[in-house]
């Protein structure tokens, strides 16, 4: 998680209990882009950021189509940003993941998977940053 000492921008979906509640969504995929900052903020110049928000919404549009894998918070810090999405099932969310990048050329991604049936990780950022709600 992003330092203390390091401005950064945290979103995430404050109210996903019904996908928490299905039991179906055991493990976490973990994007990560990491980018160099032009300046002191450590966050993406306007051309990233554009491009990131581009990529996001391919996955969002491949990922969520049905629900499969859902986005449920997103970090920019410290020259990463890092997407983390729950999924009903690692190998139709790679072949996913595949499919909605396959429009744009090679990025500085990094991609891992974590069991986390019990929405540790985003019970976390909710707790940081979000108050009670989830």
């Amino acid at each position: 998680m992003p330092g203390d000492e390091v401005p950064g921008l945290v979103r995430f979906r404050p109210n996903l209990q019904n996908f928490i509640e299905t039991d179906q969504y055991l493990s976490r995929m973990d994007i990560v882009w990491t980018y160099e900052s032009t300046d002191d903020s450590q966050f993406p110049d306007n051309a990233t950021m554009d491009l990131m928000t581009n990529v996001e919404d391919a996955l969002v549009d491949v990922f969520e189509r049905d629900n499969q894998t859902i986005l449920a918070f997103v970090f920019t810090c410290d020259n990463e940003r890092w997407w983390a999405f729950y999924t009903t099932d690692t190998d139709i969310a790679g072949t996913r993941l595949n499919e909605a990048l396959a429009a744009f050329d090679p990025l500085p991604i990094a991609i891992s998977v974590e069991d986390d049936s019990e929405w540790d990780e985003y019970f976390g950022v909710i707790e940081d940053f979000g108050g009670e709600e989830c």
